[in-house]
């Protein structure tokens, strides 16, 4: 359960919370009207994070499961921290935090809809970590961008230095919450997403799906990687 205190920080927040996910939700818009040019459109911002995904991918899902939930972990954690740090630069760098990782989600996405039902990759393939991994995201990237704007309009009554000690006192007071977030959503990515994907795809083949469909674990994983790597993804 959250304390009243929690709540309350939350509740006053809520604006840059809707901020946030407009960002993020028109990265994801943008990437899906420009679809057929995403090349041009992601190349520049994420070649350089390609080889880091990979990377990542081998250490998370090619050894034990605890050692990949704990690298994700703090793979995940390290990126919410750097949104809030960065924020202090103008809040730029969140910004387009929000927005490249919107159009990433949104590419693969729609390229993935080329070899699955799109239903059925977001219930079983982004759903079950997403729900966890994601509000975390924009907690995180939300107070960026409130540092940011309050560095140059500080805070009612208050001086720069003094708005950022309050935002930073208001993260930290959310921060246990979006720690519990990141290692739900660990768990579930390396744990309980590839055991959906192993025991209801078929499943949901044999049912709901038309022919033709990739309907194992191992040609999932293929494919998506063979997506990450036509379109130069990062995290």
């Amino acid at each position: 359960m959250f304390s009243s205190n929690t709540r309350t920080i939350l509740q006053q927040n809520i604006s840059w919370f809707v901020i946030a996910a407009i960002f993020f939700v028109t990265g994801i818009a943008a990437a899906i009207l420009f679809m057929g040019n995403e090349r041009i459109f992601l190349g520049d911002l994420t070649a350089g994070q390609k080889k880091m995904l990979e990377d990542l991918a081998e250490l998370v899902f090619g050894g034990s499961p605890l050692r990949g939930i704990t690298l994700l972990l703090i793979n995940n954690l390290l990126a919410s921290l750097q949104m809030m740090l960065l924020g202090a630069i103008l809040g730029i760098p969140p910004l387009l935090g929000l927005f490249v990782n919107g159009a990433l989600l949104g590419s693969v996405v729609v390229l993935a809809a080329e070899k699955f039902q799109l239903l059925h990759f977001i219930l079983l393939g982004i759903l079950p970590h997403g729900i966890f991994e994601l509000p975390a995201f924009i907690i995180s990237a939300a107070f960026g961008l409130k540092v940011g704007f309050h560095l140059v309009f500080p805070l009612h009554g208050k001086k720069r230095g003094e708005s950022l000690v309050t935002i930073w006192r208001e993260y930290w007071s959310v921060f246990p919450l979006v720690l519990n977030l990141l290692i739900v959503a660990a768990i579930f990515e390396v744990m309980i997403t590839p055991f959906f994907l192993k025991n209801f795809y078929d499943f949901l083949h044999r049912f709901c799906c038309p022919p033709g469909l990739i309907s194992t674990t191992t040609a999932y994983f293929n494919a998506i990687k063979e997506l990450v790597g036509k379109l130069q993804l990062g995290h």
